[in-house]
């Protein structure tokens, strides 16, 4: 279970894609796939360790309710990475098929999208 939103950045998936299941959120049981931003997450599958990624800020618009809609901005290394719903993982997401997943908290308690 996905204890809070969060951006994913890197998924033991091909090219950083994860599944989940988002029953909790919709009724819906069938799998959805979502994916790391493809910069981001080769830059951390070339990284010995993840604290040598340093001076990363997200930019996303404030907590809302709407969990099909999600607008956002990375900046790493002076280069700007788009978000969108896709990269993100839902409080209340189940992870499936999936081994592990790396992620950065966009909002967690009363500001998650649940």
């Amino acid at each position: 279970m996905i204890p809070a939103d969060i951006l994913l950045v890197k998924s033991s998936g091909v090219k950083g894609v994860c599944y989940v299941e988002t029953k909790n959120l919709d009724g819906e049981t069938n799998l959805k796939n979502k994916l790391a931003p493809k910069h981001l997450n080769d830059i951390i599958i070339k990284a010995d360790n993840l604290v040598e990624i340093k001076d990363i800020q997200i930019s996303c618009e404030p907590p809302n309710k709407e969990i099909y809609k999600f607008d956002g901005n990375l900046l790493m290394n002076y280069e700007h990475i788009a978000l969108n719903n896709d990269n993100i993982l839902l409080r209340g997401m189940s992870l499936r098929n999936t081994e592990f997943v790396y992620g950065l908290i966009i909002y967690t308690g009363p500001e998650s999208k649940m």
